[in-house]
């Protein structure tokens, strides 16, 4: 380490210490808000997909390739929330 920047810490080194005790802290308070934010843009994503209706319309295909026949573009998007060709699969 420079002399320089060493002999400053060891000289300031008392009037730091509160410094570092508030940087640790709102280090600690940024790191549980970011978790808390992800928690809920995830729970907030999850409710959004799961209004994806494609998996139950007569025109899925399970198919990689053509997932859906009527609307390939927009099969498991969430433009496929109001899809005007929805029709419930029929069950037999």
């Amino acid at each position: 380490m420079l002399p320089i920047i060493r002999q400053f810490l060891e000289q300031y080194y008392p009037y730091l210490r509160p410094f570092y005790f508030l940087a640790a802290w709102g280090l600690f308070f940024l790191l549980v808000f970011q978790v808390i934010s992800l928690i809920v843009y995830v729970h907030k994503r999850s409710q959004k997909m799961h209004q994806i209706p494609c998996t139950s319309c007569q025109y899925f295909t399970y198919n990689f390739h053509l997932k859906c026949t009527v609307n390939p573009k927009i099969a498991n998007t969430e433009s496929a929330i109001n899809c005007p060709d929805f029709h419930p699969r029929k069950t037999y």
